[in-house]
């Protein structure tokens, strides 16, 4: 089942959480590996860009920045979510408006 932007929040954060740069295909296998994507499953997941817009929504509410084109990098901010905010929420971004 292909999961949904807001679906992808969180686990993709917590990915970005080692503060390292991260690539959008770097982020894409992720993303296919915590959900456990079949290879079509990844196709689509790819051909819809849900990784892409999920990197966007993170980086609209401060999270995330790009580093260089097609590179990213945790903020401070995303850093201070991590910390504070309990991950046993259904949508912890719920308070960001998705």
């Amino acid at each position: 089942m292909i999961p949904k932007i807001t679906e992808c929040m969180l686990p993709l954060l917590q990915y970005m959480g080692d503060k390292e740069i991260h690539s959008a295909e770097e982020c894409r296998e992720y993303i296919s590996r915590v959900f456990n994507l079949s290879n079509d499953e990844k196709t689509i997941l790819k051909s819809k860009d849900i990784t892409g817009w999920t990197k966007h929504r993170l980086r609209t509410i401060g999270m995330l920045e790009t580093v260089s084109r097609g590179n990213y990098r945790i903020k401070e901010d995303g850093l201070k979510f991590l910390r504070t905010t309990p991950h046993t929420k259904e949508n912890p971004f719920k308070e960001y408006g998705y």
